[in-house]
């Protein structure tokens, strides 16, 4: 079974809506995560672990600074284009734009 803080996590990342991101970051602060910096690779192992199971939104996460973490060759492009089929634009460095970071409400408790 999950631990209560897996489960917010994958509750965070289902939050986030269509036509938005959010940071590794960002999600493990909205779940409330206590562990600082090591927080947003906590979020990546979840994402790692149960993306395909949870059938997770993994496409609407990204770095801070709007950039894919994924190398090119290894689903950059999947999440690219996935975005893109959200209305999502790229600046001319790839990066999405902050006006697309999703603002962090919830309307469900975990």
């Amino acid at each position: 079974m999950a631990s209560e803080m897996t489960a917010r996590i994958v509750g965070a990342i289902r939050a986030v809506p269509k036509g938005a991101v959010a940071s590794y970051g960002q999600i493990a602060m909205v779940a409330g995560h206590p562990r600082g910096s090591g927080a947003a690779r906590e979020v990546v192992r979840i994402l790692n672990a149960l993306s395909r199971k949870e059938n997770l939104p993994w496409w609407r996460i990204v770095r801070r600074d709007g950039a894919i973490a994924l190398p090119e060759g290894e689903g950059a492009e999947l999440q690219r284009e996935l975005l893109r089929q959200e209305g999502l634009v790229f600046d001319r460095e790839g990066k999405i734009a902050a006006c697309f970071f999703w603002d962090g409400r919830i309307d469900v408790d975990f």
